[in-house]
């Protein structure tokens, strides 16, 4: 249990830090030092989670992607895999990283025209762990859809602020 509340956290924060970066634009320090916590927030689920596998294969489409292209979100990937390495990564199937990484790979893609939407609700990898549950695995859906949960609590909470005014 302990892991998926790790996980919720981890996402609330990366969300804020997107919020630093993207919408306010903003040089204030303190998302590096959000960064930092969702980092080793990160490296923990990786060494700890019984579905480290999926923020493993998610970490990676993002550099595929080249999605970490800021310096607050560089230093909250690199704490990740500093944090993870600390922790010792588990043993990794290479056919399930390889699935989710695909999956990931695919969420970060910028769509256009009528496919725009897929790039705002990024389906793949939520729709990806359904097989998972059917074989057994519901700590797959769980981990990723908690870590989505904190993402979009924050993006919940600064959408009643500003439309609150």
């Amino acid at each position: 249990m302990f892991n998926f509340v790790i996980a919720f956290v981890a996402g609330f924060i990366v969300k804020i830090v997107d919020f630093f970066e993207d919408d306010l634009k903003s040089n204030n320090p303190l998302k590096y030092g959000l960064a930092i916590i969702y980092g080793i927030l990160i490296g923990y689920v990786i060494g700890n989670a019984s579905f480290s596998v999926i923020f493993i294969a998610a970490l990676i489409a993002q550099v595929l992607a080249r999605k970490i292209d800021t310096t607050a979100h560089r230093v909250g990937f690199a704490v990740s895999i500093i944090t993870a390495l600390f922790f010792q990564v588990p043993a990794i199937d290479m056919y399930l990283l390889g699935y989710f990484m695909i999956l990931a790979f695919l969420d970060e893609i910028e769509y256009i025209g009528k496919l725009k939407i897929l790039s705002k609700y990024r389906p793949f990898l939520k729709i990806g762990v359904i097989p998972m549950i059917i074989i057994g695995r519901w700590d797959y859906a769980a981990g990723i859809l908690i870590f989505d949960l904190g993402y979009e609590t924050f993006n919940l909470i600064q959408y009643k602020i500003k439309h609150r005014r």
